[in-house]
């Protein structure tokens, strides 16, 4: 049925994705470059791209056997995909056939704005590879899809701001408001959406952080880690002055790190999709805090 490839196609994660290129476009914004066009093209685009990456990974999860796995013992969350696939409500070469074609939608719009400014290129060949390439390589290297998964993020933020402000515009005080939102929404996002899944995966040889650390409190460490480089970037950029003041706004979601690494450290497995949801909460509210922090300070 229709609302099933509706559901396939936009899970969760796009707000992710939407979220950097509104913080990208924001910051562009407060510098003086804007462009109602460009602005709705650099989100479409995005949204596309994560929707390729997602459709994509889901079938070549599903065509391993790992979906079905997962769905049959009810296991866990599929590392954030979906199980429509694996429960037959949809078929896989035709949401396959509609991955290729947001893929191939969001090249054109990425082609569009190389040709406004190359030095896209690299950025978005990387984005592009990434997508390709996640599902079937990259969950097998250890270790490698988190980090991959929060310089992809961070560079959606990146791109979005060349895209309407032009290389030339680029100073590192964004980098103190796009890699912690890169990391939250990026690498962590995708490491907190593996944990109840690491037992399947590592039967299927996938090889990410969740699986390589294997312990609870290892695992839970490693979040905190990630979440504490996160805050400091922040922190550093507002105690610099090279953010806004009002980015401080943003630390208000830094109660919920403590309540999740709590949650992982103890292994509260019963209560682990609460601990999902708050960090996809706190996540999404800290980009757009910070996308609103470059807005406020130009009115």
């Amino acid at each position: 049925m229709l609302k099933y490839y509706v559901a396939e196609l936009f899970e969760p994660t796009l707000l992710y994705s939407m979220a950097l290129a509104v913080l990208g476009i924001s910051a562009a914004y407060y510098y003086g470059h804007f462009s109602i066009i460009n602005a709705m093209l650099v989100i479409t685009g995005s949204i596309l791209a994560q929707i390729s990456v997602n459709v994509i990974s889901d079938y070549f999860d599903y065509s391993s056997g790992l979906d079905k796995e997962l769905a049959k013992n009810k296991a866990g969350n599929l590392a954030g995909g979906s199980s429509l696939m694996a429960e037959g409500k949809i078929n896989p070469l035709k949401a396959l056939l509609t991955g290729i074609i947001a893929f191939s939608a969001a090249a054109v719009i990425g082609i569009y704005f190389i040709i406004l400014q190359i030095s896209l290129l690299p950025i978005l060949m990387l984005a592009g590879l990434s997508i390709l390439l996640y599902a079937r390589f990259v969950k097998k290297v250890p270790y490698l899809s988190e980090p991959l998964c929060t310089l992809n993020y961070t560079l959606i933020a990146f791109g979005s701001f060349i895209a309407m402000a032009g290389i030339s515009s680029v100073n590192y005080s964004v980098a103190f408001a796009f890699i912690p939102a890169g990391i939250m929404l990026g690498g962590n996002a995708l490491f907190v959406n593996e944990i109840p899944d690491r037992k399947t995966d590592k039967k299927y040889g996938v090889k990410h952080s969740a699986v390589m650390l294997g312990t609870s409190r290892k695992i839970a460490i490693y979040y905190l880690l990630f979440q504490a480089a996160a805050y400091l970037i922040l922190v550093i950029g507002l105690l610099s002055g090279e953010l806004p003041i009002f980015a401080v706004a943003a630390l208000a979601v830094l109660p919920a790190t403590p309540y999740i690494f709590n949650g992982i450290y103890n292994a509260y497995s019963k209560k682990y999709g609460s601990y999902l949801g708050i960090h996809t909460i706190a996540s999404f509210a800290f980009a757009l805090l910070l996308s609103a922090t470059f807005i406020i300070s130009v009115l």
